[in-house]
């Protein structure tokens, strides 16, 4: 099968070459699917110097949705022979909150691609109601193999809680309520940073909060991430958002519980014990320090979890689509 994704990940030298990076992102479609990657944006505004017409050469076009680029999958369903297949990249409220006009240019993208995959089981009725093409729960493939056996191998975990969301002013996404959770828990945190201002945000909040010691961690590349988080004892994530979940996965796949909401897929999947409410500070806190100080509870979580990871590898994913399609 001949395979391109089409997404708002940023312009890459290996645009229109076949993907081989193994990463936990929406370009792992690409990667398994031994297929090529575009984005959207840039292919409508001429910056590959390609026509529509040039999808007709594959057999599949997977195209990430968002705002930006619904309009292109109208395009290229409708001036290519390509089948299209609409995967939903992000959460609900993003695609429920668009200005009417461009709701109906989702609602017709729904309506005229082959099949429609989504990363949370909760999102299929909604989208169900909006098409009558196959819709079903795909999610993101994981490179289980290689961050197993190439990239974190088990090492002695650090007394240390890995924070998912991001602080201050970049990607803060209930960042202050993390932060909160990481002061009452009282072990000291990690934190990925983009800009600096970022640092400056939990100095200045040292002024109100007892926040406890923090390393603060710029992983640009995945690879690099992954092996950061695996020397941690536990991932804090409460964020409010409806999604796939990324975070928890990663997590699991290096062999660290993760507590956060179930509106997080990948949350709900592996450490349904260590589900809490986006805003339940007392209930995280809870959780955390019964992972700390109880052995066999820790482990608990971490057996249930391992034995669920299957469902997220390559293959798995794969299979769902070609399953759907």
């Amino acid at each position: 099968m001949k395979f391109c994704l089409i997404s708002l990940m940023p312009i890459s030298d290996t645009d229109g070459k076949i993907i081989t990076d193994q990463v936990h992102r929406i370009t792992q479609w690409a990667t398994i699917m031994k297929g090529i990657h575009y984005n959207g944006f840039a292919f409508d505004t001429g910056f590959y110097g390609l026509p529509y017409e040039f999808f007709d050469e594959f057999d599949l076009v997977m195209v990430a949705v968002r705002d930006a680029i619904i309009e292109v999958g109208i395009k290229i369903k409708k001036q290519s022979k390509a089948r299209v297949f609409a995967f939903m990249d992000g959460e609900m409220e993003h695609f429920t909150s668009l200005p009417g006009d461009q709701q109906v240019k989702f609602v017709e993208l729904l309506n005229i691609a082959d099949a429609v995959g989504v990363t949370h089981e909760y999102d299929v009725p909604i989208i169900k109601a909006f098409t009558s093409r196959p819709v079903g729960m795909v999610g993101v493939p994981f490179p289980l193999q290689k961050v197993r056996e190439e990239q974190c191998p088990p090492v002695e975990k650090k007394q240390v809680i890995h924070v998912g969301c991001g602080t201050g002013k970049s990607f803060n996404r209930n960042g202050i309520v993390n932060i909160a959770a990481l002061s009452e828990i009282g072990l000291p945190g990690v934190v990925d940073i983009w800009i600096r201002e970022d640092i400056e945000y939990i100095r200045l909040m040292r002024k109100y909060m007892p926040i406890p010691h923090i390393d603060f961690s710029y992983t640009p590349r995945w690879e690099d991430y992954v092996a950061m988080l695996n020397h941690s004892f536990m991932g804090l994530h409460l964020d409010y958002r409806q999604i796939w979940g990324r975070f928890a996965l990663d997590c699991a796949a290096v062999r660290m519980p993760c507590i956060a909401p179930e509106n997080f897929y990948t949350q709900k999947t592996l450490f349904p014990r260590l589900c809490v409410n986006c805003l339940d500070i007392d209930g995280a806190v809870k959780l955390a320090k019964e992972l700390v100080k109880n052995q066999s509870f820790y482990e608990e979580v971490m057996d249930y979890a391992e034995s669920q990871l299957a469902f997220f590898d390559n293959e798995a994913a794969k299979k769902r689509l070609l399953d759907l399609l």
